[in-house]
């Protein structure tokens, strides 16, 4: 009999699409982490305007920690791959400048 290991999830966690006083464009914000909790440092992160097509690239923190700043206002999609683990991908994310 033949068993197939699936590659583990990784736990995404967008903690913040905002835009703060002074910037010129929005910041999502989150960590990286394993289902075990433990972080995932060096990952790639990509973020894709939706309406736009256009991607800003980052990698996380040695904690885990990633942060995409100065983005237009739009809906995007968080995506990631790390090896050995399935590639996480999370759609519809908003970002909001403020007045």
């Amino acid at each position: 009999m033949r068993h197939t290991r699936l590659a583990p999830a990784l736990l995404f966690l967008v903690t913040f699409a905002h835009a703060a006083f002074g910037q010129t464009g929005g910041v999502i914000t989150g960590v990286i982490s394993d289902p075990a909790g433990a972080v995932v440092p060096n990952a790639p992160i990509e973020a894709k305007n939706s309406d736009t097509g256009v991607v800003v690239s980052a990698a996380t923190s040695a904690t885990g920690n990633y942060v995409l700043g100065d983005l237009p206002a739009g809906t995007y999609e968080i995506r990631t791959t790390v090896p050995g683990f399935k590639r996480y991908v999370r759609p519809g994310i908003t970002v909001q400048q403020l007045q």
